[in-house]
């Protein structure tokens, strides 16, 4: 508490500093250019809205809009229509996580939804149906745009951020500090950023199993996931002319002092007898060593023919040793475990464009080829030991064209073909699985302006591939009640999405439909090798899964309030029959979701803003798993620019302030019933100061290659 009452008290000295600053600034300085930027947005009839339809795409402006003020990357995306999620793992909706690109580079480490701040983009361009040249597993794009600055020379930036927790009382520190040196053609940038994790969830399990008997556990489950991160970037931009540039940019991603500790503390019933109490405390140990990944690439035009080609080099790794330490009435029990993973990526992509009758056609290739390795040991003889390998190679070949005829519209038709060869070998266990599938994706769009109104309407084939970690067949102890497994004989999931978009001045409308097969989900079985224990794994729902959703947003602004607000139904048809110790009988899994976000935002004078953020989640399934409560997250912001150019920004904010942001999970699987509530620690404290000294635009043109199969090995 004692640390809050200190950053207050800084806070708002700060703040009375700002303003008397503020009395003492010229009245030409930048403020001024923003008011009129800001008014002239107001008054001037017929400009672009802040989000409009372009070729499919919801791009909506963000320099010059209260957007330009939401704090970091993450909390500006979750503002922007067609968005929700947190500002840690952001969403498109009714899509899911999207692939993100900034300035056409892939977004590859999350934690730069932390380390850019929305001041410095330019406008976002939400993709909700991902032509022919994206991967078949990417159901979203968002494409940045930073703020095109000029000027050569030398700019500086420094972030002091911090989380202070208001209910468990613990920080989560942040420092990144950035420079970038432009001289002519050359742009040399370079950054380090440190993060201090601390996650904590605090549930409550009840679980449920029948077979001859019942059997029931039931009490807390308490997980702290702690660690410290290094990320070190540096990388170099060569733009030899308008037509030609080249760049290379290396990541370096270190993971130090990881510490995760699980601990139940449960009653066992054995028809309705209590049969045990159990307390287990499991401690792990986890570190990552430097972690690699290099992206060159070459951005050209030689005379019609454009030119994109970028090539990915990544490696990381993950040693994990844990000890468990269970006390029972039954019986006490230590285990020890080992786990580790290493992981090498390649990946490279060329995409050439050709302007061709009343349009432009694209095609190319992207190569992924990926390769893990999985070893797992654990004392217990009734748990096999694991030493598997995985490799998975992608080759791709794409093309698409799209055509405009003028005010009849704009129309594209994309093909893409892809070659998976996927190998599972644990030479542990004699378990070997050897896959190749050739597979075709086909995209079609078409979008039109109907007077004021803009229309556009696609369709597309998807997949989903399972993660490595889905994959991996090690049975993981998790406590002598419970296991858990991946499953190597997953199938790929296969999507079929119809998607319609309308926008009219400040109103947006996105409509989609989705058939999904060989969805993925984690189901609970009898354990064969250890007695009363449960075996969590991932299957195949052996039923199609359909889903209707339909999304509202608003975006109008009246003198100083402004308002991003959605309102949207998601609603599956899924039923299952499952199986249980009585027969086979129907579970329906069909009442819907619906999302409420309201950000309101106050633009006051000599830099002042304040933000009321409302995001409401109700009850609702997802695939066999139901939600039976509501989340709701109410979020105040007071923030203050400083000095005559604004490069001095301070900001506080109180996150989760009715503390309701929770999710309760429960499932009948026939055999097993569970229910899991879940409290997070969101209730929270945000302060930051961000400085900024002659802030320029790094000229980056990677796009990267090989996103899928970076995401799904970093799981």
């Amino acid at each position: 508490m004692k640390r809050v009452v200190f950053w207050m008290t800084a806070l708002v000295i700060a703040m009375f500093w700002a303003m008397t600053v503020q009395a003492q600034e010229s009245q030409d300085s930048i403020e001024s250019v923003n008011k009129l930027v800001a008014l002239q947005e107001v008054v001037i009839k017929g400009g672009l809205p802040n989000t409009r339809l372009k070729a499919g795409a919801m791009v909506t402006r963000i320099e010059g809009t209260p957007l330009a003020q939401s704090g970091t990357l993450g909390e500006m995306l979750i503002k922007v229509p067609g968005m929700t999620g947190s500002d840690e793992a952001p969403e498109v909706l009714g899509k899911g996580s999207p692939l993100i690109y900034i300035n056409g580079r892939k977004m590859r480490d999350a934690s730069e939804l932390k380390r850019l701040h929305s001041e410095d983009i330019r406008d976002v361009e939400v993709i909700n149906a991902p032509g022919a040249q994206y991967d078949a597993q990417v159901r979203a794009v968002v494409r940045i745009r930073t703020r095109k600055q000029q000027g050569d020379g030398l700019s500086l930036n420094a972030t002091l951020f911090n989380e202070h927790d208001l209910r468990y009382d613990f920080d989560r520190p942040q420092v990144k500090l950035g420079a970038n040196y432009r001289a002519h053609a050359v742009d040399i940038f370079g950054s380090i950023y440190y993060y201090h994790q601390d996650y904590r969830q605090y549930s409550t399990i009840e679980d449920i199993t029948k077979t001859n008997k019942v059997f029931r556990q039931y009490g807390p489950y308490t997980m702290t996931w702690k660690h410290d991160n290094l990320t070190y970037t540096a990388g170099v931009n060569w733009q030899l002319n308008e037509n030609h540039s080249l760049g290379v940019r290396a990541d370096f991603t270190q993971q130090t002092n990881g510490v995760n500790q699980v601990i139940y503390d449960e009653d066992v019933f054995e028809n309705d007898v209590h049969i045990d109490h159990l307390y287990s405390h499991q401690t792990s140990k986890e570190s990552k060593p430097l972690g690699w990944f290099v992206n060159t690439y070459y951005n050209g035009k030689v005379g019609e023919l454009g030119i994109d080609f970028n090539f990915d080099y990544m490696t990381s790794g993950t040693d994990t040793n844990r000890e468990n330490v269970e006390q029972s009435q039954v019986n006490d029990d230590f285990v020890l475990s080992k786990s580790g993973t290493n992981s090498r990526l390649y990946a490279t992509k060329l995409v050439l464009s050709y302007p061709l009758w009343k349009g432009t056609i694209e095609a190319g290739t992207e190569m992924t080829f990926a390769k893990r390795h999985n070893t797992y040991w654990i004392d217990k003889v009734t748990i096999a030991n694991t030493d598997a390998d995985i490799k998975e190679n992608n080759i791709a070949a794409f093309a698409e064209y799209g055509c405009d005829f003028g005010q009849y519209g704009n129309a594209s038709v994309g093909l893409r073909y892809e070659h998976t060869l996927y190998d599972y070998d644990d030479t542990q266990n004699q378990n070997f699985l050897h896959r190749s599938m050739d597979e075709w994706f086909p995209t079609a769009a078409y979008s039109i302006s109907l007077g004021k109104v803009q229309a556009a309407l696609s369709y597309s084939i998807k997949t989903e591939r399972p993660s490595f970690f889905a994959m991996n067949d090690a049975v993981t102890y998790i406590s002598r009640y419970t296991l858990q497994a991946g499953n190597s004989q997953l199938l790929n999931e296969r999507l079929h999405e119809l998607t319609l978009n309308l926008s009219y001045r400040w109103l947006t409308f996105t409509a989609s439909y989705e058939h999904t097969k060989n969805a993925i989900t984690q189901w609970t079985y009898i354990s064969t090798t250890q007695p009363d224990a449960t075996l969590v794994k991932h299957i195949n729902l052996d039923k199609p899964v359909n889903t209707l959703s339909a999304y509202l947003a608003v975006t109008p602004r009246v003198g100083i309030w402004s308002l991003n607000a959605t309102a949207g139904i998601e609603k599956q048809d899924l039923y299952l029959d499952v199986t249980g110790p009585s027969g086979t009988y129907r579970v329906y899994c069909d009442k819907p979701r619906y999302t409420l976000n309201a950000f309101n935002t106050f633009t006051l004078n000599h830099g002042w803003q304040f933000d009321i953020n409302l995001m409401y989640r109700s009850k609702g399934y997802s695939y066999n798993f139901y939600n039976d409560t509501y989340n709701l997250r109410l979020g105040l912001v007071a923030q203050k620019s400083l000095l005559k150019d604004r490069s001095l920004t301070l900001r506080c904010a109180v996150l989760d302030c009715l503390q309701r942001n929770r999710v309760n999970e429960s499932g009948d699987l026939g055999y097993n019933q569970f229910r899991q509530c879940n409290r997070f620690s969101t209730h929270k404290l945000l302060l930051s100061i961000v400085y900024r000294l002659n802030a320029t635009r790094s000229k980056y043109k990677g796009t990267g290659a090989g996103k899928e199969a970076q995401a799904r090995m970093s799981t």
